[in-house]
């Protein structure tokens, strides 16, 4: 559920203030800051900056997505989709490794 809705967020989301406020708490939602305390959720204890870099590799893999934005949808409008899904995943990738890099944020969790 969590997922389907990041993606529904990352396809029809305005780019605001309130997107950026978002971002921000997905990035920590990723730490040991906030990570399963928000909805009491059992899992991983921290999501490592390793794991969010290697996600964008998989979830930017021309051979996933293309296959999956190709449905009903002809090649130029699938190469448009392909390159703004993403410029879109890469920059909330920039903005999840924030609390990461940040010193006195959070802590050391590469």
């Amino acid at each position: 559920m969590r997922f389907q809705q990041w993606v529904l967020d990352t396809c029809f989301r305005p780019y605001d203030q309130d997107w950026l406020n978002y971002q921000q708490e997905m990035a920590l939602r990723h730490t040991s800051l906030k990570k399963n305390k928000t909805d009491n959720a059992q899992s991983a204890p921290t999501i490592h900056l390793r794991h969010i870099v290697a996600f964008g590799a998989v979830m930017t893999d021309s051979e996933i997505i293309k296959p999956f934005l190709a449905k009903g949808h002809n090649a130029n409008d699938v190469d448009r989709m392909y390159r703004a899904w993403s410029k879109s995943l890469w920059l909330q990738i920039a903005l999840w490794t924030e609390p990461y890099t940040n010193a006195g944020e959070a802590p050391n969790e590469w």
